[in-house]
């Protein structure tokens, strides 16, 4: 079954073929990329692997992914949030990640998408751990996991670069 989930402002939206021409806007935006995997803009081919690679993760983990997010009011695409399955410092992790498009920083989008991503895996999957991997000088998403209870778990290196990891734990107590 598809996420179903929207926020205030936002809806979550799988993506499909059709929104291969988004995709290449934010894969090849210099300050997207910035905090994301090498760090450096990539090229319609990468696009076109991003999309099979959510598509994938739709299939294989049904709700998982990266999911486009769509201003309600206006229909513009902003970015995309969502869970995906990660091979994280050689440990299988759930990771929360977004990307926004710079012109809708600033306005509180990721900040949302994420408030409804945490409450989402915590009361509807029952998730008890999941991540998200931040590049070291990306201070505003760090600020954005802190303020839904995400904390610092760890230094690594990633794609050559340092990331921090920052974990939503619920303590499970055995009897």
């Amino acid at each position: 079954m598809p996420l179903q989930l929207e926020t205030k402002r936002l809806l979550f939206q799988r993506y499909t073929v059709r929104d291969l021409p988004f995709i290449e806007e934010l894969v090849t935006n210099a300050a997207v990329m910035a905090t994301i995997g090498t760090g450096l803009p990539q090229d319609k081919q990468y696009a076109q692997q991003f999309l099979a690679r959510m598509q994938q993760q739709y299939t294989n983990f049904d709700e998982y992914g990266l999911h486009a997010l769509v201003e309600k009011e206006s229909g513009a695409y902003i970015g995309h949030a969502g869970f995906v399955a990660q091979l994280i410092d050689d440990c299988f992790e759930i990771e929360l990640g977004y990307w926004i498009h710079p012109r809708y920083w600033q306005q509180g989008y990721a900040s949302e998408a994420t408030a409804a991503l945490v409450q989402y895996a915590v009361e509807e999957w029952e998730i008890e751990r999941f991540v998200s991997q931040i590049t070291a000088h990306n201070i505003a998403s760090m600020r954005i996991a802190e303020k839904n209870g995400l904390h610092y778990e760890k230094t690594i290196v990633s794609d050559g670069k340092t990331t921090y990891l920052y974990v939503y734990e619920i303590e499970v107590h055995t009897p």
